[in-house]
Parts: structure tokens; C-alpha cells; sequence
């Protein structure tokens, strides 16, 4: 099993400046498979999101962790009127889009290929690690 503690170990190894890690965990304190990063500065956040994935190894087990920006609930970036459930990924576009403007920003052939990151509640707790203080750039794993 992987402590919070471990996890920001191995993320601050890989990209530096992780100040937080948290595990989400179930109402009975169990991991339930996700988490959140925090770093203090964009350099480590950027490279981290780009990566997209870490393989974690070791001598028990081997598992490969998805690596994607912590999203909240937010007003399309692109027509400020309506809930933006969309999240663009790609350092191009990213920020957060209606339904409409999200068809209509990547209807463009150079943007096609990206695809949405969209927000899943989570009703759980977290198991915390926090390493060092700072402005943050969160994510979640």
C-alpha cells in the first residue's frame, strides 16, 4: 500500500515542488484509487500534466498512475454565460467550455484531436500530506 507521504516522494523526485498529497478515501477511511497533487510552482504542475502517466514499481506491485489537471466547477472561458463542464487538456487551448463553444472551438482541424477532461464529484475524504507552504497548482491522480 502507498502513503500520501510516498506518493508526494515519488512526485517531487520526478518534477519537484509538490507542497501537498492526498488520497481520497471512502466513509469508512478505505483508498478508493485517486488522489491529489499540489505543487508550488507551474514549471513542476506543466511537466507533470504533459506526462500524462507515472509507473510506479516496486517490489509488491506495479502500477501505472493517470495523471490529470484538478478541475473545478466553472463559467465557459471562451462565452462567460454557461457552466463550462469541459476541460481542454492541451496547452493550446487549455481552459474550461460549454457544450457549444467546445464544438465550436475544436470544429478547427488543428484542434480536432483534442479530446474534454470533464469533472467527476467526488463525495469522500482525503488522507493528507502536507510538505511545505506556497502558491499551488493541483492535480489529480
Amino acid at each position: 500500500m502507498m502513503t500520501a507521504e510516498t506518493i508526494a516522494n515519488i512526485f517531487n523526485e520526478l518534477f519537484g515542488g509538490v507542497i501537498y498529497a492526498g488520497i481520497d478515501t471512502d466513509k469508512h477511511k478505505y483508498p478508493i484509487g485517486s488522489g491529489r497533487i499540489t505543487f508550488n510552482n507551474y514549471q513542476s504542475y506543466a511537466k507533470a500534466i504533459r506526462a500524462r502517466f507515472v509507473e510506479i514499481k516496486t517490489l509488491k506491485f506495479s502500477k501505472r498512475v493517470q495523471i490529470d489537471p484538478y478541475l473545478e466547477d466553472s463559467i465557459c472561458s471562451q462565452c462567460s454565460c454557461k457552466q463550462g463542464p469541459f476541460f481542454c487538456r492541451e496547452f493550446s487551448c487549455y481552459r474550461y467550455f460549454c457544450n457549444d463553444c467546445w464544438h465550436w472551438a475544436h470544429s478547427h482541424s488543428d484542434m480536432k484531436a483534442h479530446r474534454p477532461v470533464t469533472r467527476q464529484a467526488r463525495q469522500n475524504s482525503h488522507f493528507d500530506v502536507s510538505m511545505f507552504s506556497g502558491k499551488s497548482h493541483q492535480l489529480s491522480i
